[in-house]
């Protein structure tokens, strides 16, 4: 498929399939933009564009880490994704034990804190966290939240984990008391939530991707059995639900945003308070099965994902269009608004060549 993008954005396209066994065309767009240089000036794309995320991205080791960022090429979103990786920044630059930091997109708004680096220690027979560490730059994911593995017994091959992030730090299963000290506290912490011990059934926060295993997400995932190896599969299960591809916590899960809708975001920069709105959120799109249109319409974006260490902003768009026999009947979709020669090509029945009087 000819792909004339108007936009400076990326795009590619590949496959998808419902439970069904129904495959579509999937076309997803990735958009990315700097940060305002000064308040109230408007975005801009960026010069150098962020490129589509193939595979799914770790701080660390896949599957024993934090994800850093996921593929782009989920199959279908109901809901659009709020994501930002970043660092607490003290304000004004004085070091500070705790900072609040916060996203908020329009009506949507999630705070948390951000706390300098604690350990356990144990008081008689007692752990309690040391005093925190002051910071002027901390940073923080799901590897700094509450929770993690228990690895305080060497010799213990099948250790347990903390179910909501099996990833984090802080959490013990209490077997090993004497062998806390030292232990990391979590460096993120729910509002009016102390962490007071590292037993307890504690709420991990970040504003990174949830994983694709935990307990949070993976019952979306589907039923699979010998029912399904021996009658399914290499089909999805037909309990597969799509809230599977939404790779935010379900409180950064929102309604597709407005263009011109306000951003604000605390304390996630040196700059303690960064604001600006979204740029053009409608994008259209057209998609020909050879002389037919197969899809006309706009799109709206399905994930927003911030880089503040960066200083950069991303919208991702998709659509799905049904594949009627096999995905090579797509011949040409546009991205953007069509120029006069593409339109004058399609109206002729010509193929149309980007000519020099018209730049993407």
């Amino acid at each position: 498929m000819q792909i004339y993008n108007q936009t400076r954005y990326v795009s590619e396209f590949t496959q998808g399939m419902e439970p069904t066994g129904r495959e579509f065309l999937s076309l997803v767009i990735k958009g990315t933009f700097d940060f305002p240089p000064a308040a109230g000036a408007p975005l801009r794309p960026s010069k150098d564009q962020r490129a589509l995320v193939m595979a799914d991205e770790f701080t660390g080791d896949p599957g024993f880490s934090a994800t850093l960022w996921e593929t782009d090429f989920a199959f279908r979103k109901s809901r659009c994704d709020v994501i930002l990786q970043g660092s607490a920044y003290s304000p004004g630059g004085k070091p500070a034990e705790r900072v609040r930091v916060g996203l908020k997109i329009g009506a949507w708004s999630k705070m948390f804190d951000v706390i300098g680096h604690r350990e356990w220690v144990n008081l008689g027979l007692k752990p309690v966290p040391t005093h925190p560490h002051p910071f002027v730059r901390q940073p923080f994911s799901y590897d700094t939240a509450y929770g993690g593995t228990d690895h305080l017994d060497p010799e213990n091959e099948t250790p347990d984990s903390y179910p909501a992030n099996p990833v984090g730090t802080g959490w013990s299963d209490g077997r090993n008391p004497s062998k806390l000290p030292g232990l990391p506290l979590p460096n993120t912490q729910a509002i009016g939530e102390e962490i007071s011990s590292p037993y307890g059934d504690y709420t991990p926060v970040s504003f990174g991707p949830v994983g694709r295993g935990w307990p949070k997400r993976l019952p979306y995932a589907g039923t699979y059995d010998q029912n399904w190896i021996d009658n399914i599969f290499p089909f999805l299960p037909s309990d597969f639900d799509e809230r599977y591809y939404q790779s935010a916590p379900e409180d950064q899960q929102i309604a597709p945003p407005a263009t011109g809708t306000e951003v604000v975001i605390l304390n996630l920069t040196p700059n303690g308070r960064e604001a600006f709105r979204l740029p053009e959120t409608s994008l259209p799109i057209t998609v020909f099965r050879r002389r037919d249109i197969a899809f006309e319409g706009t799109s709206q974006p399905d994930t927003l994902l911030f880089d503040t260490e960066a200083r950069t902003f991303s919208m991702v768009w998709r659509i799905d269009v049904p594949i009627h026999r096999i995905i090579t009947e797509f011949t040409e979709a546009w991205i953007g608004l069509p120029t006069r020669g593409m339109l004058r090509a399609r109206a002729t029945g010509k193929k149309y060549v980007r000519g020099m009087s018209e730049p993407a």
